[in-house]
């Protein structure tokens, strides 16, 4: 079988939220080791970067679980764009470089065991404003290097 459990699927923003997305907040993944007890930042197994956790709200109406915790790998935290309304703490968000890996939830005290998904990201952008090249140091020409 070529495809291996744990597999990646690329997916889009309007494949996977045609709704959209609010961010309340990143913070940073951690592993747990069960043996010493302590905790370590997790690292993404396929490029040895940093994972950073972003909880989101999905706006879709009709889905059942509102809460959504979108795994960004990158090398430093990312940046959520401005917020909604000031103060309220809400940011519309888009990802780029979305996967999907399909899983097995088992449910809850018992509860009927059923498809889910997990996300991935390589970055965060408000919606509409896909990330470019990074500009070179000092430059104020406003052309990507």
């Amino acid at each position: 079988m070529a495809l291996q459990g744990g597999h990646r699927f690329p997916v889009t923003m309007d494949d996977a939220f045609p709704h959209g997305l609010y961010a309340l907040g990143v913070e940073q993944a951690e592993d747990y080791d069960e043996k010493t007890k302590r905790r370590t930042p997790s690292k993404d197994k396929q490029t040895g970067e940093l994972v950073w956790a972003v909880l989101c709200i999905d706006r879709d109406p009709e889905a059942r679980r509102k809460d959504v915790k979108i795994k960004v790998s990158a090398s430093h935290m990312p940046v959520l764009p401005d917020e909604v309304v000031p103060g309220a703490g809400v940011r519309a968000v888009e990802f780029s470089g979305l996967t999907a890996t399909a899983y097995v939830d088992e449910g809850r005290a018992g509860g009927r065991a059923r498809l889910a998904f997990s996300f991935r990201a390589t970055g965060v952008h408000a919606p509409g404003k896909t990330p470019t090249a990074v500009q070179r140091p000092g430059s104020n020409d406003g052309k990507a290097a």
